[in-house]
């Protein structure tokens, strides 16, 4: 547990409590806060950092929008506690503090920071403001933060830290314990430590548990983990979430091409990870430019809202023209029998409630890593399986349905004044193309995300609008194909 860890630790000593009852107390933390910053009542602010969580404190600072309330908060709590508030913060926040503190009072909130917030942290200011923030490091910091900031974004060696323990196989236990406490104060953690030779390479790990219990004089060679997971510094990062979600890690360390230990991600980081990965995956399913900025929603303005919405909308609006395309092409049939005009929303609404399902869940089955590139035909065949049950039962549904609605007139159709079809072929008719686009909206459904990632796309993308206005296209083209063919127009 590092620092940071144990400060929040002091400071959270219940952490089971009722949500709705957290709310109402945070909604009147708020307003004691922004009452305390308009008041500059410096020694009520510093009893009451004293008594809340610097996470918490964060989000509370969210509502302040005077930039001279938030800097003056910052000047008068201390810098120990001002340093966790200021990794929390977003990077908006972060950056009208830099403008306006000195790097004297700079100093003192980035030297308690991590290597990897201050490096995350750097990567969002604007340039004339790195510089600035760099000077006030120290000269070993600045080059760890630099080469972490040489590293390929959203890959691990981008996310992790190079603040860790390491331990050499020839140590005792003694030597060890004396060699973490000397350096556990500046590590992200010490609850795992590594194991390296002399030129830095990996050979294994031992948990701090398994120190304790072990004798003083044993090596560390003879007890520590030979078998130790790793990943190297170009890794995305979404596959080390993976792993670390698959064998339900806290932390696993980055090593280069050799083998030689570079760092550490923790588990913190890689929540963080896999909320933006979420985040992003949830923009594109809703036809949504990610977020790139990190900024709160009520931060952000509208014409930027405006502009993640716009391509999208623009992208489906004219592909969406080719769905008037093909209603235009079969124009001469809907003369002839207009009611088929009546179930196209149906089934064009049903093909794309179908796709969706399916994207949705394969997508979901990619991102856990339950499924792969390889697995393309197994999901398939499954996927064409569930449709021919899927698709079986709503056609049934489908034809009793719309049999019914026309046999009482709840659907206007006279076959003696429209042409000479009876009611249950139209019915059939219908009930039939609601079976193939179901079929094919599934296969689609479950293709599409797959390929995507085949050729490096967020699977995602194919989820949504994309799936719908393909599957919309599909329906339309069998229904007319398929009036053709039974009825004879």
């Amino acid at each position: 547990m590092n620092e940071k860890d144990n400060k929040i630790q002091e400071l959270t000593p219940d952490i089971y409590v009722d949500l709705e009852t957290d709310n109402k107390e945070n909604e009147q933390d708020t307003s004691t806060l922004s009452t305390l910053i308009e008041n500059k009542d410096v020694e009520g602010l510093k009893k009451f950092v004293d008594e809340t969580d610097p996470i918490d404190t964060a989000s509370f600072l969210i509502d302040i929008d005077d930039d001279d309330s938030l800097v003056f908060f910052f000047k008068v709590i201390p810098s120990d506690y001002s340093a966790f508030v200021f990794s929390y913060l977003d990077n908006e926040q972060q950056t009208k503090i830099v403008n306006a503190f000195s790097k004297a009072q700079l100093t003192d909130i980035i030297s308690k920071m991590p290597n990897d917030d201050v490096t995350d942290f750097i990567a969002e200011l604007p340039s004339n403001l790195v510089n600035k923030v760099l000077s006030v490091t120290s000269k070993e910091d600045r080059e760890h933060i630099n080469e972490l900031l040489n590293y390929q974004k959203d890959t691990a060696g981008s996310i992790m830290t190079t603040e860790y323990v390491s331990l050499k196989k020839s140590f005792t236990v003694d030597q060890a314990l004396n060699h973490i406490h000397r350096y556990a104060k500046e590590a992200e953690t010490i609850e795992t430590v590594y194991v390296i030779d002399e030129t830095r390479k990996l050979l294994g790990s031992v948990s701090i548990k398994d120190i304790f219990s072990h004798e003083k004089e044993e090596t560390i060679e003879t007890f520590m983990n030979a078998d130790c997971l790793s990943v190297i510094s170009s890794t995305d990062q979404e596959e080390v979430a993976q792993l670390i979600r698959k064998y339900d890690l806290f932390v696993i360390p980055v090593v280069d091409q050799n083998s030689r230990l570079l760092g550490i991600i923790t588990i913190d980081d890689v929540i963080d990870v896999i909320e933006k990965e979420q985040n992003e995956d949830l923009a594109h399913m809703s036809g949504i430019t990610a977020n790139k900025s990190e900024k709160p929603y009520l931060k952000t303005s509208v014409f930027v809202l405006a502009g993640r919405r716009l391509p999208w909308l623009l992208v489906l609006m004219i592909s969406g023209t080719f769905t008037g395309l093909i209603l235009n092409g079969f124009e001469a049939s809907l003369a002839v029998l207009p009611i088929l005009t009546v179930f196209i929303p149906m089934l064009m609404d049903t093909g794309g409630n179908a796709g969706g399902q399916t994207t949705a869940v394969v997508t979901r089955a990619l991102a856990l890593g339950q499924i792969s590139i390889r697995s393309y035909l197994k999901v398939l065949f499954k996927e064409f399986r569930v449709s021919l049950i899927v698709g079986f039962c709503l056609s049934i549904v489908n034809f009793l349905w719309i049999y019914f609605e026309l046999a009482v007139g709840i659907i206007s159709y006279n076959p003696a004044e429209n042409s000479n079809d009876p009611i249950w072929l139209i019915a059939m008719l219908v009930a039939l193309t609601s079976f193939f686009v179901v079929v094919l909206s599934k296969v689609l459904g479950a293709s599409l995300p797959i390929l995507a990632k085949a050729i490096h796309i967020d699977p995602a993308i194919m989820s949504g609008p994309i799936i719908t206005t393909i599957v919309d296209v599909c329906a339309l083209i069998i229904y007319f194909v398929m009036a053709s063919s039974i009825l004879s127009i």
